[in-house]
């Protein structure tokens, strides 16, 4: 890839980042643009992987203020749980087709875009209600299926996963933005050592890719928090309309 198609990657990894940091997505947006400016499937993925470290780390340091104590209990046993489901992943995609899982994929994101338009109150204020056993159990079982899907894509699953958080564990949307980067930077980490292995990071991209991710979060984060919950939430819904819409039709 030459010097302008990594410019032109960059600049709109920055803009992705701005908004796909409190939403999730990215990758439905980067991993396009680098195939269309040459880069074979598996190595933009790949690439793209890497550079989601760099984004999902910074969004984690600008949201960390929005949890609480009790919330790194559940952090750390979702973190090794999403580094197993991740490897398992990583793996798959150097042997399955994408596109049908991305049908599935877009059907799931539009059935949560309908139920935040029928619940006006999900995702604004934190549920304190106890968590029963089998709560836990439906959403450890639900992050590790997703963190499988993670390694293997990533499209669609920080906002896959932020609907599992808010839905069965009661959480808003900051406190989700920050706990999914946590996941993400696991689950991508896990991941980047089976592309690496294989050799299909491109360093040269991925670097700027990198830069242009750290900077595009930390101005995502600091819009989000000064906006809250609801604005969050209102971006959401409109980014997963737009998620699900692209993952049918292109």
């Amino acid at each position: 890839m030459d010097i302008t198609a990594i410019l032109i990657a960059s600049l709109v990894c920055f803009i992705v980042s701005t908004v796909c940091v409190s939403t999730g997505g990215a990758s439905l947006i980067v991993v396009p643009v680098l195939i269309w400016l040459g880069m074979v499937s598996k190595e933009a993925v790949a690439t793209n992987m890497f550079a989601l470290i760099f984004l999902s780390a910074s969004g984690a340091f600008g949201f960390r203020k929005q949890v609480k104590l009790n919330h790194y209990k559940m952090i750390a046993i979702f973190s090794i749980l999403t580094v197993c489901a991740s490897l398992i992943g990583a793996n798959l995609v150097l042997f399955i087709d994408a596109e049908i899982l991305k049908k599935v994929i877009a059907v799931m994101i539009f059935l949560i875009a309908g139920s935040f338009l029928l619940k006006k109150d999900l995702g604004i204020h934190e549920n304190n209600d106890k968590i029963s056993k089998m709560r836990f159990f439906i959403g450890a079982l639900l992050i590790f299926i997703l963190g499988i899907y993670g390694g293997f894509f990533s499209g669609g699953y920080v906002t896959l996963l932020s609907y599992v958080l808010i839905a069965t564990f009661g959480l808003n949307f900051l406190q989700t933005a920050f706990i999914t980067k946590v996941f993400n930077i696991f689950s991508s980490l896990a991941a980047c050592v089976i592309f690496y292995h294989h050799g299909l990071i491109d360093f040269s991209v991925g670097l700027p890719l990198a830069f242009s991710s750290v900077l595009g979060a930390f101005m995502g984060t600091k819009l989000a928090i000064t906006k809250g919950n609801v604005w969050v939430r209102n971006l959401f819904i409109i980014f997963v309309i737009a998620l699900g819409i692209k993952l049918i039709a292109f």
